[in-house]
């Protein structure tokens, strides 16, 4: 994943936008009804360009700039050579993959809205609720659902002896 250099862009399926300008009126609310997880942020499709990738999300989501992103500090995580280093500078305010935290998706089969924590969702070739996975799980191969319902219950396992 190479998006430390270049033009970055975000686009919404509903309108461009532009994450450094995140105000109160451009932000909708969130509520997972699993988990009750509400956050103020964006929907649509995520689609963040650079110079040299373009990353695209599947599907429609809630989204918001990532708080905990430190971006006054360069990228450690990625390579960077003399060049990329002298033509952009540290802390640059165009929003690249990293500076996107994903909050949930909608049900593909009820609708509703749902985080992305594993003891809420699923992605499945699209977003699933664990309720709808668990009641349509004739539709989903049986390793898939074996592997999913062990995951949780040794989950909540772990939650009653903590």
């Amino acid at each position: 994943m190479d998006s430390g250099g270049g033009e970055s862009s975000c686009r919404s399926s509903s309108d461009n936008c532009d994450l450094r300008n995140d105000r109160e009126g451009n932000l909708i609310k969130f509520t997972c009804f699993l988990c009750g997880l509400t956050e103020n942020c964006r929907y649509g499709l995520v689609e963040v360009s650079s110079r040299t990738h373009t990353y695209q999300y599947k599907d429609e989501m809630y989204y918001m700039l990532d708080p905990f992103r430190n971006r006054n500090v360069n990228e450690r995580r990625l390579t960077r050579t003399k060049t990329d280093i002298d033509n952009k500078p540290s802390g640059s305010k165009t929003a690249n993959i990293f500076d996107i935290l994903v909050l949930g998706a909608i049900c593909s089969i009820c609708g509703q809205s749902v985080c992305i924590d594993e003891d809420c969702s699923v992605f499945y070739t699209k977003t699933f609720c664990i309720i709808c996975v668990n009641r349509e799980k004739t539709h989903f191969p049986k390793s898939f659902v074996e592997v999913l319902f062990f995951r949780i219950s040794k989950a909540k396992t772990r939650q009653f002896i903590i």
